[in-house]
């Protein structure tokens, strides 16, 4: 897919409705490689990291809710000891 587009004077690039429909990201890192201008879809880290440490323990809020409960106890026991 080609364009041409333009920069205006606050210096903003337009991207056609076409372009914009194929790209699933809104933020761009942007490299200037002599002439050319790149841009590389930025990821926050959240999506780069998702998932690194295995499946969640918990999925839903009544486990989780649980989970906090059986914890919350054990701190308590402990403290008391």
């Amino acid at each position: 897919m080609s364009e041409v587009v333009e920069i205006d004077a606050q210096g903003r690039i337009y991207l056609p409705a076409s372009i914009r429909a194929s790209l699933q990201y809104t933020k761009f890192r942007v490299i200037v490689d002599g002439e050319k201008l790149v841009l590389i879809p930025f990821k926050p880290s959240i999506d780069k990291y998702y998932g690194i440490a295995g499946r969640p323990r918990y999925t839903r809020p009544e486990e989780i809710d649980e989970a906090v409960r059986r914890e919350t106890e054990e701190a308590l026991r402990e403290e008391v000891r």
